[in-house]
């Protein structure tokens, strides 16, 4: 698979104007990040989804967007505010306009994980309906591990694997939970599996699906 850079796109291929991102799990010390071309005219539902994908969760809970004084979500959840803005009515580059611009992203209110988009650059892709993972690193928590404070008290008890917590904590999880792993191939034949321009719950459940068969293969390989 190619893996672009801002400056790969001449020539004669078909383009489109996109968008380099980068996304990062707030509060983590910087050290859980992924950097994302999308299509710039991406509507945030479908962000939505390439950030589940590519970050590694499970789209297991409620999430929003946050962007100065509004709020965009999918309308079909039971909290939904009647003031939050329908998240598939807004596209990418009507609110990050030029390098520095970012938009918040919260994925499950009870962990409360806090993620930060920020625009590093815009430019063109060959690519306009499909997102490409270009770098990244760490894996992101695993679900339903206490926020940020449990994935540190788990990061805390795994530098000892023999421990009564990292045991306990292992068999909790159902396999062994590795926090450096990334693998940016793996991240976009996934990411390949996402339909444009919209994604629904069946087809994003298919591409977690598919990736979370990988991990297991390569845990018991």
């Amino acid at each position: 698979m190619n893996i672009f850079e801002p400056n790969d796109f001449t020539g004669e291929e078909p383009q489109s104007p996109g968008l380099f991102l980068k996304v990062s799990l707030d509060h983590a010390k910087g050290q859980i990040w992924r950097t994302l071309l999308v299509p710039a005219n991406a509507h945030l539902g479908w962000i939505h989804a390439v950030i589940q994908v590519s970050m590694g969760w499970t789209n297991s809970h409620l999430h929003q967007f946050t962007f100065k004084d509004k709020t965009f979500s999918d309308p079909s959840f039971d909290l939904y505010d009647p003031m939050t803005i329908d998240e598939r009515k807004c596209t990418l580059d009507k609110l990050l306009t030029k390098p520095g611009d970012s938009i918040r992203y919260e994925y499950d209110f009870g962990d409360s994980w806090q993620h930060t988009l920020s625009l590093t650059q815009t430019g063109i892709t060959p690519l306009p309906e499909l997102a490409t993972c270009l770098d990244g690193a760490m894996a992101c928590p695993p679900e339903d591990c206490g926020g940020i404070q449990g994935y540190r008290d788990l990061l805390k008890a795994m530098k000892k694997p023999e421990s009564k917590g990292a045991i306990e904590f292992t068999e909790w999880l159902g396999y062994t939970y590795d926090p450096s792993h990334f693998d940016r191939d793996a991240v976009n034949r996934s990411l390949e599996k996402l339909p444009w321009p919209s994604v629904s719950e069946a087809e994003l459940r298919r591409a977690i699906r598919g990736r979370l068969k990988r991990k297991t293969k390569r845990i018991k390989s």
